[in-house]
């Protein structure tokens, strides 16, 4: 498999990806770095977990999270692994690579 650079738009990290289509060593395409993307999600997610009665805990509750019926608890479980030091991939519904 091919690699591809990527450069997070908002801190500047660099990393690569893997893609089944060729690119020159020079080519680069953008996107948010997981903490960077956190950062910009987080307030969003917030909103909709308070508007779905639902507490604003994405991201703080830890590995303890009583709100059963909160569309985003897999997702936050997701971040809580990230946070410990591992980098997971995405939920394939929030995956970054495709278009939001």
């Amino acid at each position: 498999m091919k690699k591809l650079r990527v450069k997070c738009m908002k801190c500047g990290k660099e990393w690569e990806k893997e893609t089944s289509v060729s690119w020159g060593p020079d080519d680069f395409t953008s996107s948010l770095c997981h903490p960077c993307f956190r950062e910009v999600i987080s307030p969003i997610i917030h909103k909709k977990q308070l508007r779905e009665g639902n507490f604003d805990c994405f991201g703080k509750s830890g590995d303890d999270c009583d709100q059963i019926q909160c569309k985003y608890k897999e997702w936050c479980f997701h971040w809580e692994e990230t946070e410990k030091g591992t980098e997971p991939e995405l939920p394939t519904m929030y995956s970054t690579s495709s278009p939001m």
